[in-house]
Parts: structure tokens; sequence; C-alpha cells
């Protein structure tokens, strides 16, 4: 009686357990889905400025664009003071505020702004009066205070080499401005990378992407040149790339691409493995075709008269086989020259019979 009660209860309390883990986990799964990002803000440090100097007139309407990105985590956006939600463009909360200096011409535009700095932050100047914009340009922490200059110097874009983009650096931060980045065609341009930039996979991505395909002049997007400048300008080696690449195999046409990607990614590697390759089909033809060859002399008397015959013939290992040619040929003949002996002897004994006969 009291095992049965002990037993209840115990499942009693497992079923209550149970259900306060569910619960708990709902009311997170809730919290996270409807979480916002809380920012501190302190001063000026919340504020993005924006220098455009003679490249854009100091009267139009700038716009501020941004962006992040985190591994495991969607994109978002940001309006006047906010963070997150989704990224939108051009609206009149994106507008930044013009700095007029003492003769009371616009000097600059700001923009208050908290990043988070566990994201990649990405942003973007536009100029809402001509349509022109800058350069995607990553801002971390070190560029909030800071003024974005437009330099007014411009380099191939990354997506479309027929498009040019606006270089901007950040005074005072080195590691904000111009994202760095391999073009379509296989040029490094831009200067920063993101704090969570792996140069590793941005190689590796780069081959994958773009190997096999020639640019509008007709020359190769990427070639071993072009892999080897990028391991250098991203602090990474070949073999470091190459087992980054490797990890794009779940793709589309990885097969169809593997075989020439390791050639430019790690030619050594490849040109080892093809001799060694080499290496093996020789020594497996060379097993296949390696023999020796015995002379064979039979001697058969016909009355005074000596008759000798000699037969070449080869043996080697595939020669072993039933199915082997060349082997049955040489078995055959042998077995014609042996029959031919037997010939000879059996009427040189029925000759020398008979002549015994007669003499008798």
């Amino acid at each position: 009686m009291n095992k049965k009660i002990i037993s209840v209860a115990l499942a009693a309390v497992m079923m209550c357990s149970t259900a306060a883990i569910a619960a708990s986990a709902a009311e997170v799964e809730e919290e996270t889905t409807g979480a916002s990002v809380t920012l501190e803000r302190s001063g000026d440090a919340g504020k993005v400025k924006f220098n455009m100097g003679d490249t854009w007139s100091h009267d139009d309407t700038i716009l501020f664009y941004m962006w992040a990105e985190k591994e495991g985590e969607t994109n978002v956006g940001c309006t006047k003071g906010e963070w997150g939600g989704e990224p939108v463009w051009g609206t009149k909360k994106n507008k930044c505020t013009p700095v007029e200096g003492e003769d009371g011409v616009v000097e600059s535009y700001e923009f208050e702004f908290y990043p988070d700095p566990s994201w990649n932050v990405y942003v973007i100047f536009h100029d809402l009066t001509t349509g022109a914009q800058t350069c995607n340009c990553i801002l971390t922490e070190n560029g909030m205070g800071k003024t974005a200059v437009l330099t007014g110097d411009s380099f191939e874009n990354s997506v479309d080499s027929d498009k040019r983009d606006l270089d901007v650096v950040f005074d005072g931060a080195d590691d904000c401005g111009a994202h760095k980045l391999i073009t379509s065609t296989g040029n490094i341009v831009g200067h920063a990378l993101a704090p969570n930039d792996d140069g590793t996979y941005i190689v590796a991505k780069y081959v994958f992407d773009r190997i096999g395909i020639k640019d509008k002049n007709g020359e190769e997007c990427v070639t071993e040149d072009k892999v080897v400048a990028a391991c250098n300008e991203f602090g990474t080696n070949a073999d470091s790339v190459w087992e980054k690449f490797q990890t794009f195999k779940d793709q589309d046409g990885y097969a169809d691409k593997e075989a020439n990607a390791k050639k430019m990614i790690n030619p050594s590697a490849a040109q080892e493995e093809e001799k060694k390759e080499t290496d093996s089909e020789k020594k497996d033809d060379s097993n296949g075709t390696s023999g020796s060859t015995t002379t064979t002399t039979t001697t058969t008397t016909s009355g005074t008269k000596t008759t000798t015959t000699t037969a070449a013939s080869t043996s080697s290992t595939a020669a072993t086989t039933a199915t082997d040619t060349g082997a049955a040929t040489a078995t055959g003949d042998t077995t014609g020259t042996a029959a031919f002996a037997a010939v000879l002897f059996g009427a040189a004994v029925t000759m020398f019979l008979a002549r015994k006969k007669v003499e008798d």
C-alpha cells in the first residue's frame, strides 16, 4: 500500500515539474522574441558626425542608413535614437541634423545613434537631394563621436564592377570607414574590417563565388596571384583557406569547383596530390606488365638426323590468369611444339621396331 502511494506521489511531482519547465521555456521564448536591445547613452558618444567636404553641397538633405549583422541573428536597423526592427531606407526619421559654423554655413551633419558593439554595424550616408551615397562603412564604438569624412576618392563596387563607391574615413578611428572586401573581379577595396569579420572566410567565399567566372574584359576573376594577395591582405594562409573552402561542400556547384579551387588556393598541395596519383598509376601499370622471358629447347632424333626446336615463352604476373590473352597464346605455342615433338618421337620408335623385326 505504501509503495503504491509513493509511486502516485512521485508521478504527480514529475508532472508538476514538467509543466513548470514548459511554462518557463515558453516565457523565455516570448521574452526573446519580443526583446529589444537596451543601450547606454552618454552625451556625444551617441552621435555619428559626417563631413561631406567639397564633394556634396552643404545645403543638401543627408540621410543616415544603418543595418547590423550578427551570426545566428537577423539583420536589424535603426531610426533616430532607436535600435532594432527592420532596416529602413530613406525615412524622415533617418534625416541627419545639419551643424552650422559661426558664419551660419552648414559644416557637417550628425545623427544620434547608439549601436550595440556585439553586432557588425554598417552605415551609409545618402544625399537625398542628388541621390548620391557613400560606400558601405564599418562603424565601431571607436567611431562614435568621431567625424566620417567623404574623401573625394572612389573605388570599384564590390558587387558590380561598372559602379564606383565613394570612399569614407573616420578621423581618429582607423577601424571605421570603407568596408574592406574582395570585389567581384578579385580586387581588394576598402580598409576597415568589421569586428566579427573572418578573413579566412572572406577569401574562401570569394573563391567559391567567383571561380571559373570572367570579368567584362575576359579576365579570370579568380587567379593564383589574386588568392595570394587576398590571403596576405586578410591575414590568412592557403591551408586555412582551403580548409574553410571545404565547409561549402553542401552547397550547389561545390563538386564542379573543388579540383580547380584547390589549384588556385593551394597549388603546391594540389601538385603533390597529383604526383602521388601519377606515381600510383605508374606502379600499377608496372606490376601489370613486368615479367621474364625463358627459352625452351626440344631435341628430337629421327634415324641419324637430329632436329633441335627452340621455343620462347613469356611469363608475367598478369599471365597467370585464365582470361589473359597473352598467356593463352604462349600456352598454345608451347603445346603445339610439344605435340610436334611427340609425333616425331613416335614415328622414330615405329621405324626402329619395324627395322628390328625385318632383321630378325
